[in-house]
């Protein structure tokens, strides 16, 4: 990869067993598809494993994450890694924002609602994606 090339980092929650783990995996998903090229998306797993090249990433790259439950477990991830955090989105406050419901939704296949949090979660996650590839390309004009 080119070194002048710019790239948002996100990792999002994987916890395991939880309904709204897998609504952040799929949020996730959908930021990695609609930014392709704008986003590298690290595995929580590959940090806590120190993985050098998911770490580098993320030093790299401004980094966006996405917690999913109380814990925060992206955030104090990245933060017991010293990473520089840009941004963070908490599911629980767009839920909030959005008035949404998971109610009746199971973590082995979302439906609708699910998918309809996790669509809202990606957007909170793109705006601010999409606010710093804008703040790095006028700040290079």
């Amino acid at each position: 990869m080119p070194d002048n090339e710019f790239k948002v980092a996100v990792v999002g929650c994987s916890g395991i067993g939880r309904l709204i783990s897998t609504v952040v995996r799929q949020a996730v998903y959908m930021i990695e598809r609609d930014r392709p090229d704008q986003v590298a998306v690290v595995s929580s797993g590959a940090l806590t494993g120190n993985v050098e090249e998911a770490l580098d990433t993320c030093r790299r790259y401004p980094l966006v994450l996405i917690d999913g439950c109380r814990p925060r477990c992206a955030t104090t991830l990245a933060n017991g890694k010293d990473l520089p955090v840009a941004g963070v989105v908490y599911a629980a406050d767009v839920i909030a924002k959005g008035k949404l419901s998971l109610s009746g939704e199971r973590r082995e296949e979302l439906g609708e609602k699910g998918m309809a949090v996790a669509r809202a979660i990606a957007d909170e996650a793109l705006e601010k994606i999409d606010w710093l590839i804008a703040d790095e390309m006028v700040s290079t004009l």
